[in-house]
């Protein structure tokens, strides 16, 4: 089918932008000053890798994501070591761990301090109230923006069901229902990719 005169062309793809260790540090610095935990670190690491820099692609992300997932030193960490791993090696994780550990270590002695001066105070009472339900906003924000980049939706949607009804309702460790979504979800793509 030819392109009809009114047709434009798609406009070529810039390249991709290398990640240095100063970027790689500034990268993982931003994303530590980022509100709301891990998703939303996650969603400001994908815009910025994914769509911003293009130095990998959605699928390597959403993996390396997953395999970050699994690790117990938590995600945002591991994604700093993994990413910092995958640009420069084991120089590269310590640079992305400092960036990311930087932001958040002064402000947590100075919150710890805060508390322990207001210990039993009645303004200690507003903070569920408060804080919680923006902090809640905040992540099902981030889990919908990271949603939305399943590749196939309807068996990411039937993993994620059974993930969390295993995880909520039948009380199985998360760390073996991710180690068993992610064996499942091989074990039915390599099927799909033989058929």
């Amino acid at each position: 089918m030819t392109a009809g005169p009114d047709a434009h062309p798609e406009a070529p793809t810039p390249p991709a932008r290398p990640v240095g260790y100063w970027d790689l540090f500034l990268l993982f610095f931003r994303a530590g000053l980022s509100f709301g935990g891990g998703v939303a670190v996650m969603a400001v690491l994908l815009k910025e890798l994914v769509e911003r820099r293009r130095a990998v692609t959605r699928g390597e992300f959403l993996t390396l994501y997953g395999l970050a997932r699994i690790v117990p030193a938590g995600s945002i960490n591991s994604m700093a070591v993994g990413f910092g791993y995958l640009f420069h090696g084991l120089l590269g994780s310590v640079v992305a761990l400092a960036g990311l550990a930087l932001p958040a270590l002064v402000p947590t002695i100075v919150l710890v301090a805060l508390y322990d001066a207001v210990r039993g105070s009645p303004w200690l009472d507003l903070l569920p109230v408060t804080l919680l339900p923006a902090a809640v906003g905040l992540l099902a924000g981030a889990v919908l923006s990271l949603g939305k980049e399943v590749a196939r939706p309807s068996l990411d949607l039937v993993i994620a069901v059974v993930a969390v009804v295993a995880a909520l309702a039948l009380r199985i460790n998360p760390g073996l229902v991710l180690v068993l979504s992610g064996v499942v979800g091989a074990a039915l793509l390599r099927h799909e990719e033989q058929a």
